[in-house]
């Protein structure tokens, strides 16, 4: 038998180059493997953009490798990229496969009822932390063309909601004909019947135009929820990140795209003990984070990357100061999060509902347009749809919606 499993680390761009090379395995014979059935060929997609990640690819890779050690185990993705000499030398890794720019495209997403599009990979940006850029190569585009059939054949599998994704989203079409094309392609995805939402995974402060601000404040499509990394409120430790902005610069962002798309909702990154970061500089990433009052904080710990400029950098943040700052602004994000949620107690909402909920079998689980987690009492043929509901109670990020029909 030619069995397979199936294991993804890291971002959406990662998720959708799985679920890529998944139909193309699938459609040549093979027959995935889940759960704890035995298979004879792994293949791990790889994440290397911290420490934490790297240590997480390589424990996978040893788990299947014991798994089955007369199995085929085919690592690929960003720590292929980088480190595929040390990852040739493991004794048990059969094939090291460095990634293609842009797979074959996708017609479903495996155990997902909002499909990932990816349209854009690489990334120009060089933050002086950051390995994206010396792995992925530098920013490219999927054609318009292709993206849109792409998407028809997603909705016509059944997807409500699309998801475009990019290692730097924002960048899309810059290679193409050197202008902003991101409301091009979105304006090209609304006229898809059967498609009722498109959400912009991750991207740059630097790349929200006024015309996307614009777009997103008019458009019956586009979902009302950005995630704009911070990475540092302090305007030195920006400098030293290499990021393209200020603080102000930041804060103005947010206050004007809240003031033009009403009941949006905001995400984030934060970068905690970048090297040299003193307490003061950290108290205006808090600060910051106060005021743009965010739905929820990424927050990661700094780790050395190989290759980047700050591997170099000295004044290293203790890491036991850098756990209690991460646990500082891990409360302080909670805070913002429970007053933003605090203000849709009693609306009505849409809700596209997702299926069953992970930890209460009688609820199914879905999102509002602007990324709010709502639990519903479950009921015959509600998953993959868009019901109205009332937002009753909100505990732990999560609201507890009441039904009231669909939409």
């Amino acid at each position: 038998m030619r069995r397979i499993k199936f294991f993804t680390l890291g971002c959406k761009a990662n998720q959708y180059d799985t679920q890529s090379i998944r139909e193309r395995f699938l459609s040549r014979g093979f027959t995935e493997s889940v759960g704890r059935s035995p298979a004879e060929y792994y293949l791990v997609n790889t994440c290397t953009v911290t420490s934490g990640a790297d240590q997480k690819s390589r424990n996978i890779i040893r788990r299947c490798i014991q798994a089955n050690p007369k199995g085929l185990v085919i690592v690929t993705g960003c720590m292929a990229e980088n480190d595929w000499r040390s990852l040739s030398g493991i004794r048990g890794i059969g094939m090291v496969v460095r990634k293609c720019f842009f797979p074959e495209g996708i017609s479903g997403f495996k155990g997902r009822t909002r499909a990932f599009l990816k349209i854009q990979d690489g990334c120009d940006n060089f933050c002086s932390y950051c390995k994206v850029a010396l792995v992925r190569g530098g920013r490219r585009s999927k054609d318009i063309v292709q993206t849109i059939e792409e998407a028809k054949k997603l909705v016509a599998g059944g997807f409500k909601e699309i998801v475009l994704t990019g290692i730097c989203l924002g960048a899309y079409g810059k290679d193409l004909y050197r202008k902003r094309m991101l409301p091009e392609v979105i304006r090209r995805l609304e006229r898809i019947e059967g498609l009722s939402r498109i959400r912009l995974s991750s991207i740059e402060a630097g790349d929200v135009s006024r015309e996307l601000i614009r777009y997103m404040s008019s458009s019956k499509k586009l979902c009302r929820h950005l995630h704009i990394p911070i990475q540092s409120g302090d305007d030195a430790v920006l400098k030293r990140m290499n990021r393209k902005y200020a603080s102000r610069d930041y804060l103005d962002l947010i206050r004007e795209i809240k003031r033009n798309v009403p009941d949006i909702s905001v995400t984030t990154d934060c970068l905690v003990g970048f090297p040299g970061e003193t307490e003061e500089e950290f108290e205006n990433t808090v600060r910051l984070v106060k005021e743009i009052l965010p739905l929820a904080v990424h927050i990661f710990p700094y780790s050395s990357r190989p290759g980047t400029r700050a591997a170099a950098f000295g004044d290293t943040v203790d890491p036991a100061q850098i756990k209690a700052r991460c646990a500082a602004l891990k409360k302080v994000s909670l805070e913002c999060r429970d007053r933003f949620m605090k203000r849709f107690l009693g609306k009505e909402v849409p809700v596209l509902v997702e299926g069953a909920c992970r930890d209460e079998e009688s609820y199914s689980e879905g999102l509002t347009d602007n990324y709010l987690k709502v639990n519903l009492l479950s009921r015959a043929g509600i998953s993959n749809t868009i019901v109205r509901a009332v937002l009753k109670k909100a505990s732990g990020g999560t609201f507890i919606g009441e039904y009231i029909d669909n939409i």
